[in-house]
């Protein structure tokens, strides 16, 4: 059972949850992707880093 739940793991979501389980509360986070971060993604293809999204 969770005191709050946030919405979205990009950087405002993590900063929050952290802040929130600091203070005691018992945190669960909900996000579409498989992998945290939010909007700004990046890959590397052949060597080359590709990076886009919100920066």
């Amino acid at each position: 059972m969770s005191d709050v739940i946030v919405i979205g793991s990009g950087f405002a979501g993590l900063a929050t949850a952290i802040r929130l389980q600091a203070a005691g509360r018992r945190v669960r986070i909900v996000e579409r992707r498989a992998r945290p971060g939010g909007g700004p993604t990046s890959s590397r293809t052949a060597g080359l880093r590709s990076t886009w999204g919100r920066r």
